[in-house]
């Protein structure tokens, strides 16, 4: 008698069990595409060239898409954010930074790298300006932005040299970059 009310409560007991991991198990689901958090802003770079003191310093910002890929091609959404000040008798670029906005995806990532060119040359100017004297360039300095990204997804890594100078100039990210590689 005694043996058998035991293995009824362990029935009962592995019964229970069975029915909490049931429900347990059916409100869980595999997530295979990211979650709200995919729209997290995360610095990939932050530079800064020389201290800038004392002069007026310009903020400039650009936002586009890295597109990853040749046929099936996988956007990366990136924002540049510099700043120039008058040095050296022409606006150079004293600081970038480099935001990949969709930072919380984990199937695509964003490098940088920056480099530096303080000499004064002729640059362009941002689009649709021009100087008193009707020229589109002006001596400027210039900073060159390498962008590295890569998508899991489709096994892809995209590479582009992106340039930015003290005027507000910027290149821009449409995906005509030749340097496709295959991620092994």
């Amino acid at each position: 008698m005694l043996v058998r009310m035991i293995m009824k409560k362990l029935l009962f007991m592995l019964g229970a069990a069975a029915a909490l991991a049931s429900c347990r198990e059916t409100s869980t689901a595999v997530q295979s595409n990211p979650s709200a958090a995919a729209d997290a802003k995360v610095l990939r770079l932050d530079t800064t060239f020389i201290k800038a003191s004392g002069s007026r310093a310009y903020n400039h910002t650009y936002t586009g898409s890295m597109l990853v890929g040749q046929t099936k091609k996988v956007a990366v959404p990136v924002q540049i954010d510099w700043t120039t000040l008058e040095q050296a008798g022409c606006p150079q670029v004293v600081a970038v930074r480099v935001y990949q906005l969709n930072g919380g995806d984990r199937r695509t990532t964003l490098m940088a790298k920056a480099m530096r060119d303080a000499v004064c040359k002729p640059g362009p100017q941002p689009a649709g300006s021009k100087r008193p004297d009707g020229s589109a360039t002006a001596y400027t300095g210039a900073a060159y932005l390498k962008l590295t990204s890569e998508a899991r997804e489709i096994r892809r890594t995209t590479s582009v040299t992106f340039t930015l100078n003290g005027l507000g100039y910027h290149d821009t990210l449409d995906g005509d970059s030749t340097a496709t590689s295959r991620v092994q």
